[in-house]
Formats: C-alpha cells, structure tokens, sequence
C-alpha cells in the first residue's frame, strides 16, 4: 500500500487559495494565473508547485484531504495527465502521482544531455533552460524556499526539487532509472 505526501509548506498555501476562491477572490496561488481554475498540462515544459504525491512507502500527512489520497492511490502511471478534484495529475517515470498547481514557469529547454555518472551504466540528462524562462523562475523561488517544484514536459514530470539556497535556475539534471538510450532518448525529446 503506498501513501501520499504532502509538502508542508503548501498547505498553508493551498488552504488560502479555497478560502479566496470560496469567497469569490478569483486569484490562485499558482503565481502566473490570474484565476482559480486550474490549467492543463501543455505539450511544453512548465515548473508547477506540488501540492501532494502518492507513492509506495512515502508518508503522508494528517494534511491530505482523504478523498484526495484515495484519488491519487487509484491512478495507474502511466497516465494521460488530467485535472482530478482541483489539481493537475501527472507522473513520473519512478510511478509516482503528483498533485500539482497552476504552473510558476512555462518556456524552452535550451540544451538537454545525456551524461554518464562514473564508468557504470548509470546516466541522466544535464538541463539548460533558456534564458528567458530561467530569468522567469530566478524571479519565483527566491520566496519558495522549502516549497517542491515539479519540473514537468508534456505531461509528465521529469523531476522534482525541494528549493533551497543552491538551486540555480538556469540547469538542472534529471535523474532516475536511465541508461545511455533512455537517457539520449529524453535529451533529444527535450530539445
């Protein structure tokens, strides 16, 4: 049986943006939309705050709505990203559902690699993005320390980071079970 986390920070967060949108507000925590309505995922890459995740043996907290843990134990990755009681369902190659918001950040991957770690058969891709969208999420997280962003691409999440100090938002790698094909497969869809 596996279990749904939620990130600690955004649940504050996310229990401003019910009371605004019950009470008529129309704003969105999700920082580039200027509505409540959550939006789809595109066929580009986007950064979206993470709400939750559902995942084998990962904890949850008292914080999750059950109705949505139970939403989220019944997605079967993977899946066609949809909008599910609020929030963007996505996953990740790991099997992992995500709840996600509004996206902070849509834009271009400027260069994608695939790199070997050490001398075994172990490899992630080395992410660039554009210039124009780095200046866009450099400007978002300086506030989001703790916060966990899900870097997603047409529909499915690529990776995701807790924000601290070191994040730098112009590169990041994307890890996971890759070998040399998967892993130049990716770089090249990316680019």
């Amino acid at each position: 049986m596996g279990a749904v986390r939620i990130i600690p920070t955004l649940a504050p967060l996310a229990l401003v943006a019910a009371l605004t949108a019950a009470c008529g507000g129309g704003s969105s925590s999700g920082g580039s939309t200027d509505d409540s309505t959550i939006h789809g995922a595109s066929s580009g890459f986007e950064v979206r705050p993470v709400f939750a995740r559902y995942a084998p043996g990962v904890p949850f907290g008292p914080e999750v709505p059950q109705a949505l843990v139970q939403v989220m134990q019944n997605q079967a990755c993977p899946m066609t990203a949809q909008i599910i009681d609020g929030y963007l369902m996505e996953c990740d190659a790991g099997k992992t559902v995500y709840a996600l918001q509004n996206p902070i950040v849509s834009g271009s991957v400027e260069s994608a690699t695939a790199m070997q770690i050490g001398h075994k058969n172990i490899w992630y891709v080395e992410v660039g993005l554009d210039s124009s969208t780095a200046s866009k999420l450099a400007a978002e997280v300086p506030s989001m320390t703790g916060e966990q962003l899900a870097f997603t691409y047409g529909g499915t999440v690529l990776t995701s980071i807790a924000i601290d100090s070191s994040f730098h938002p112009t590169h990041f790698a994307i890890t996971g079970d890759y070998d040399q094909s998967s892993a130049t497969k990716l770089a090249s869809q990316l680019k």
